[in-house]
């Protein structure tokens, strides 16, 4: 009869050891996510920053088809 305990009782123990590992993964990794997630690229700068891109609207006379596929490639948008 006690090894029957003995077993449940390393069954119990091995649960809540991966039950702890587990949300201590879940942590971390939800940290290192945050962590390398890049800040909003499209906020406003704050202090003396000022963005030096601006888009255009796509119908800059002066801009070949080939400019805008190269900005295409180049920023993705």
């Amino acid at each position: 009869m006690k090894q029957s305990y003995d077993k449940w009782w390393e069954r119990l123990q091995f649960t809540l050891l991966f039950l702890a590992l587990a949300v201590f993964m879940h942590g971390f990794f939800g940290w290192f996510h945050s962590w390398l997630k890049p800040v909003d690229p499209y906020k406003v700068p704050e202090g003396r920053a000022f963005k030096v891109f601006h888009a255009g609207e796509g119908d800059d006379p002066d801009s070949s088809p080939g400019d805008r596929l190269r900005l295409f490639y180049w920023l993705g948008e």
